[in-house]
């Protein structure tokens, strides 16, 4: 048993501070205050479970977007995307096959909004909440000012994906 004065506890403590305090970040490339985006942290290869490329629907765009699995974690990896918008982009999990159209999207039951886009990132990693349902197979560019499909991402079994 660790004293409360004991050096290896004191470390431990001071080490556990200073990473909250955003001093180190054993997880993190870069220093936490520069990073925007969430990276995994379980030891291992992400799984690609699910993978697509952007279409446009109303403004071109590039870019891929994947499903991961890295332990018990799921994310979105978002890799090289971009699109033509001025305004904030929002990237949406949606419950259809693809989304081919703005009508299409507002028919979709299951949609589930992950915040903004970071345009022309390398690489952006979302995290799930949870293993998704399988019904959610599209990833949506969506600008929210004007309500709009801007481009989409149709997601299927990595094994088959193009």
């Amino acid at each position: 048993m660790l004293s409360p004065f004991s050096p290896r506890l004191v470390a431990w403590v001071i080490t556990g501070w200073a990473a909250a305090m955003g001093g180190l970040c054993w997880a993190c490339k870069n220093d936490p205050a520069e990073s925007k985006t969430e990276t995994p942290v379980e030891p291992g290869q992400p799984e690609v479970l699910l993978s697509g490329s952007f279409k446009r629907v109303t403004k071109p765009a590039a870019g891929r977007a994947e499903i991961v699995r890295q332990g018990q974690k799921y994310w979105i990896k978002l890799s090289d995307t971009s699109v033509e918008n001025l305004g904030e982009v929002h990237v949406y999990l949606v419950g259809l096959p693809d989304v081919r159209s703005t009508v299409e999207l507002r028919s979709a039951q299951t949609l589930y909004d992950f915040g903004p886009l970071e345009q022309g990132a390398k690489e952006q990693m979302i995290p799930l909440p949870s293993a998704p349902a399988p019904e959610l197979r599209s990833v949506v560019l969506y600008e929210l000012r004007y309500a709009v499909n801007l481009a989409s991402a149709a997601l299927e079994p990595a094994s088959t994906a193009r």
